[in-house]
């Protein structure tokens, strides 16, 4: 009687921490399967169908000032980071654009925008601090709002003696703002921000996913999935060289 009492507390006792621990392993196997999507998330971008961009790409003016030494850059120019020969869209209101600015004796640049009738839209002078690098620029708050399904135009022009010439270097970006699906707006609730990047770029939206990983790839510069991540988006949309950058300024 005693074996058979044995036996069965034995039987409940192991019922009792089966229900006990399989919640706990659970729970860390889909937090284990969370982690690793996250970090194995591949960023691409599919370019969104439409009409192509007047200005495919845009670079820098005849550069015969002496703050930008051509023979010195001629490897990287002056350059928007936005894909070649593809529209670029985004959903902000005030968007966040990325450049390229090679080591000028510039102390300053106009950050400047215009709407699709060549009508000046916003503009303001900002400082360099003279080192080649990638500047991350937002179109300030207190600036006039992009409106849904209008193009813009954005440009830097570097002012090297402090003024602006004919021949200032400049750099040109073209932007259309779109609405936000909302199949994708549910997505992204639940996103983090890598998978929020990923998203981004799935539905062709350039301007959100260049911004959100940089600002990624500028808090943790030692993380290989993100240079990885980086990497891989720049050269797929023909940037290449300017993927090997290390340098991200926010302005």
């Amino acid at each position: 009687m005693k074996s058979n009492l044995s036996g069965v507390k034995s039987l409940l006792t192991f019922y009792f921490l089966t229900i006990l621990i399989t919640p706990y392993w659970q729970s860390r196997a889909i937090a284990q399967e969370k982690f690793n999507l996250a970090t194995t998330s591949k960023v691409t971008f599919n370019p969104p169908a439409g009409d192509q961009p007047k200005i495919s790409q845009g670079a820098a003016t005849r550069i015969t000032r002496n703050c930008i030494n051509p023979l010195a850059n001629s490897q990287l120019p002056p350059v928007p980071i936005i894909p070649v020969a593809t529209q670029s869209l985004t959903i902000a209101s005030h968007p966040t654009v990325l450049a390229y600015l090679p080591k000028t004796s510039a102390q300053k640049v106009l950050f400047s925008w215009q709407t699709e009738n060549n009508q000046d839209h916003y503009q303001i002078i900002l400082s360099l601090d003279n080192e080649a690098g990638i500047i991350s620029l937002t179109l300030p708050e207190d600036a006039p709002p992009l409106e849904v399904g209008k193009n813009y135009q954005w440009a830097l022009a570097i002012m090297c003696d402090g003024q602006l010439h004919p021949d200032s270097p400049i750099i040109q970006g073209q932007i259309r703002r779109v609405a936000l699906e909302s199949t994708i707006r549910d997505r992204l609730e639940t996103a983090n921000p890598l998978e929020t990047a990923t998203i981004y770029g799935e539905a062709g939206i350039w301007y959100e996913t260049i911004a959100t990983l940089a600002k990624l790839k500028t808090a943790q510069p030692e993380d290989q999935n993100l240079a990885s991540n980086w990497k891989y988006l720049l050269t797929s949309v023909g940037l290449e060289k300017i993927s090997q950058v290390p340098t991200i300024t926010e302005k």
